[in-house]
């Protein structure tokens, strides 16, 4: 079990964006653990030892300051030696108006932050440099408000996006139509600011909430789990994890290697 020290903004352009801060630091270990996919995207500055990612056919050195993707599988992460990690969780649409570059290209990679923003990457790089946490925390944040850049047809968008996401009963057909926009566009235009469609956005975001409850609430039952997600049958849901998670709902229950099982979060 690791600790990750998690703060909160006091920045309220912020709060919109991002969802948090977070700081994980510990001294001679060996850390191998399944990341499931997840439906925010982080900025991750490390300044320690190597970070190492590997899927079923990739095994990737991250840069020292990079981007972790949307992800819609699930991956591992490695590293060995002592661990120094500051990182920033932003929502779904949230990196974008940081960057203001397609998020199109980024979906299940890990991306140099200088290719996709040399002038934040730049930033943050100095912000990291501050004696304190605390100061750290502060010049993050300034360092990604001097960055930010909001536009009415973003803001409008994100709005969109939140609410898609928040009404997931609802098709996209019928979600468009309400909202008085075609549905291509929406497509586009999700994507864009994402790096995934809004159909795989939902489906990403109903898993991460029902493999919580399989981790967590061991007495709730796997057919109990297919009712509460809306998941059409318990087949689909066995296929669903099984894509996302790589093993079927029982053996995900029995595992003990996820993040989200070994972090406390404080």
């Amino acid at each position: 079990m690791f600790k990750i020290e998690r703060y909160q903004l006091s920045n309220d352009n912020l709060k919109n964006w991002v969802k948090f801060i977070w700081h994980f630091e510990a001294d001679h270990v060996d850390v191998h653990h399944k990341l499931l996919p997840m439906d925010s995207i982080d900025i991750i500055i490390n300044l320690a030892d190597d970070m190492v990612y590997e899927t079923t056919a990739d095994r990737i050195i991250a840069p020292k300051l990079h981007v972790n993707g949307l992800r819609g599988r699930h991956s591992f992460m490695h590293q060995k030696g002592n661990i120094d990690l500051w990182g920033i969780s932003f929502y779904a649409f949230g990196l974008y108006p940081f960057i203001n570059k397609s998020l199109r290209n980024t979906q299940n990679e890990i991306i140099d932050l200088n290719s996709l923003s040399i002038s934040l990457a730049d930033k943050l790089k100095v912000a990291v440099t501050n004696e304190t946490k605390q100061c750290k925390i502060k010049s993050i944040m300034e360092s990604l408000d001097s960055e930010l850049g909001i536009t009415d047809i973003y803001l409008k968008r994100a709005e969109i996006i939140d609410e898609f996401m928040k009404n997931d009963d609802i098709p996209i057909s019928v979600f468009c139509l309400n909202n008085g926009i075609s549905q291509k566009m929406f497509e586009r235009f999700v994507i864009k600011m994402t790096g995934f469609s809004p159909v795989n956005l939902r489906r990403i975001k109903r898993y991460m909430v029902a493999s919580n409850q399989l981790l967590f609430n061991k007495s709730a039952k796997i057919p109990e789990i297919v009712y509460n997600h809306n998941y059409t049958d318990q087949a689909y849901f066995t296929k669903e994890c099984r894509k996302f998670s790589g093993v079927s709902p029982r053996t995900f229950r029995q595992e003990k290697n996820t993040v989200i099982e070994n972090t406390i979060y404080i």
